[in-house]
């Protein structure tokens, strides 16, 4: 479903065949889907109803690099029972994920690096992008191995749940490892901190985003159980098969 944000009545008429032209766009590619288009004192509000109404599995809004979020965009990732993904576009990033530029996901196993790593699969399916898990190298120094093994524990449920292989990428320890990464990915897909209520992006993903080369996208996991993130010993996923990096 897209859905678009006015700000005047008059703008509607516009916007509704605008919405309508790239709902046409997206048919013709083989991708359904509605349009919707609506005047809104309190958008946050509205989205976080109209993904309820619509059984919606992942919701799509821009976001920014400030320090706290915006009202409207905290008021979906606090209420959205789906998925939400926050882009970060930047000038200059490339012509997005493809056969040449992958999908580059940092991946940590937590509950939202789960997600960004189910949104990351669907978006390399679809664009015919290679898809890259990254995860810190090994520190013998400090007794602290390499993601390897939990890379290839993802890659394996990514293959089964969504049947696109993954490339395994160890990067450095810190923001200059996952930024160097991203020199030729087309867009990296970085899953939320547990603490995002409180410190919003994080201080270590804003510098990621700030500094990476290609779009980002943060992903939030939604309220339901999502597609491919175990739960103890077992794996779940549910609207899959229907169709980390730092804590900071």
């Amino acid at each position: 479903m897209i859905l678009a944000r006015l700000t005047a009545p008059e703008a509607m008429g516009a916007a509704a065949a605008l919405l309508s032209r790239r709902r046409e766009e997206l048919a013709s590619r083989g991708a359904a889907a509605r349009t919707v288009a609506f005047t809104s004192s309190e958008p946050g509000e509205d989205l976080v109803r109209l993904a309820s109404e619509q059984n919606t599995d992942l919701l799509l809004a821009d976001g920014d690099l400030t320090e706290t979020l915006e009202v409207d965009v905290a008021t979906v990732l606090d209420r959205a029972p789906c998925d939400v993904a926050l882009l970060i576009r930047k000038d200059g990033a490339g012509l997005g994920p493809g056969p040449d530029h992958p999908v580059l996901v940092p991946f940590g196993g937590a509950d939202h690096d789960w997600a960004a790593v189910e949104v990351g699969a669907w978006i390399a399916r679809a664009s015919g992008a290679a898809l890259l898990l990254a995860g810190a190298e090994g520190d013998p120094g400090l007794g602290k191995r390499d993601a390897s093994r939990l890379l290839a524990s993802a890659s394996l449920l990514v293959q089964r749940a969504v049947g696109v292989a993954t490339e395994p990428l160890l990067v450095p320890r810190g923001p200059e490892g996952l930024i160097g990464a991203s020199d030729t990915a087309g867009l990296m897909v970085i899953g939320l901190s547990g603490r995002w209520h409180d410190e919003g992006l994080g201080e270590t993903r804003r510098a990621i985003a700030g500094h990476a080369a290609c779009a980002t996208l943060f992903v939030r996991r939604g309220l339901r159980p999502g597609g491919l993130a175990p739960r103890e010993s077992l794996t779940r996923f549910t609207w899959s098969i229907g169709a980390g990096i730092a804590r900071g």
